[in-house]
C-alpha cells in the first residue's frame, strides 16, 4: 500500500505490505523540488507506477542499493527518468544479488536494470556519502532549506540489530557529520519526519559509542560473541530469528569485533 502525506514542500510516499505491517516495518520515499528520493520496494511497484502517472519528476536520487530503497529503479528508468546515484550503488542494482527469504517476502526482489539510467544531479540537492549502514550509503542534503533525507542513517536511536556487514564505527562518524550540518528538518526512510532531529542524531551517535565500548569491554574479559550479545544487547529477538540471523543482534556484536581487529566489514 502507498499513502501520500504532505509536509510543506516535502511529499512523503509511505509504503508497506501486509507482511511488513505485521512486523511493524514500513519505508518512505520523499519528493522535494520535483525530485524523488529513493524508489521504495518491488512489492509496491504498481502503486508507485500509478502515482508516477499523475506526477512529473525531474529525476531520482538514491541513498543506497537495498531493495526497500532501490527496488523500483528499473520502473523509473523505463519511464525515462534520470537517476543520480553512487557508482557502487549502480553496480549493486545493475544485477541484484541474492537476498534472504524474509526480505523477499517482505519487500520483494528487485529486477535487474535493462540499461544504465541517464545520470542526474540537482543543484540544490547534494548526494553526500554517509557510510556505515552500507559502504555505498548516502544522504541527501538540501542546504538552502536546511533539510536532510537520511535514508537508513538513523532508523532509531537504540537500534540493536544489524546486517552482516554493517560498520557501526562508520555509522558513528556519519552521525557526527550529520549533526554538524545542524539540519532544521530530517526525514528518515523508516521513521518519517523526526522531531528535534539534531538531538536524535546526537543521541544515536552517543548510544552507539557507549554500546561499542560495552562490547569491547566484554571482549577484553574473554567473552564469546554470544555472551557479549546477551549481556549488552539481550538475547536474539524475533527479527534475528525470522531472518535466520541476517538482521540480528549477533551481527551488531560481530561488526564491532571485526572493526576492532582492524578488518572493517565488507559492505552489503
Amino acid at each position: 500500500m502507498l499513502q501520500v502525506l504532505r509536509h510543506d514542500d516535502v511529499t512523503q510516499l509511505r509504503a508497506w505490505t501486509r507482511v511488513s505491517r505485521l512486523i511493524d516495518y514500513e519505508v518512505s520515499a520523499y519528493v522535494v523540488r520535483g525530485v524523488l528520493i529513493d524508489t521504495l520496494f518491488p512489492r509496491v511497484r504498481d502503486d508507485l507506477a500509478a502515482w508516477l502517472r499523475a506526477h512529473r519528476l525531474e529525476g531520482v536520487l538514491l541513498t543506497h542499493a537495498h531493495e526497500d530503497h532501490a527496488g523500483n529503479v528499473e520502473l523509473l528508468r523505463a519511464r525515462g527518468c534520470p537517476v543520480g546515484l553512487a557508482d557502487a550503488t549502480l553496480a549493486r542494482i545493475r544485477v541484484p544479488g541474492p537476498i534472504g527469504m524474509y526480505r523477499r517476502i517482505c519487500w520483494g526482489t528487485a529486477p535487474p536494470l535493462a540499461a544504465t539510467p541517464t545520470p542526474f544531479a540537482h543543484a540544490a540537492l547534494q548526494l553526500r556519502p554517509a557510510p556505515g549502514h552500507t559502504s555505498d550509503h548516502h544522504v541527501v542534503w538540501d542546504e538552502a532549506r536546511e533539510t536532510l533525507f537520511t535514508g537508513d542513517a538513523f532508523i532509531g536511536v537504540k537500534l540493536r540489530i544489524a546486517h552482516p556487514r554493517e560498520d557501526l564505527r562508520a555509522q558513528v562518524r556519519t552521525l557526527r557529520d550529520l549533526v554538524a550540518l545542524r539540519p532544521a528538518r530530517v526525514f528518515d526512510a523508516h521513521r518519517g519526519p523526526l522531531r528535534d532531529p539534531v538531538a536524535l542524531l546526537r543521541a544515536k551517535a552517543e548510544w552507539l559509542e557507549e554500546t561499542i565500548g560495552a562490547i569491547e569491554a566484554g571482549a577484553d574479559r574473554g567473552w564469546s560473541a554470544d555472551q557479549i550479545r546477551n549481556h549488552v544487547l539481550g538475547r536474539e529477538d524475533m527479527t534475528g530469528i525470522a531472518s535466520a540471523g541476517d538482521y540480528s543482534k549477533r551481527n551488531f556484536v560481530e561488526s564491532v569485533l571485526a572493526t576492532r581487529a582492524g578488518a572493517a566489514p565488507a559492505s552489503t
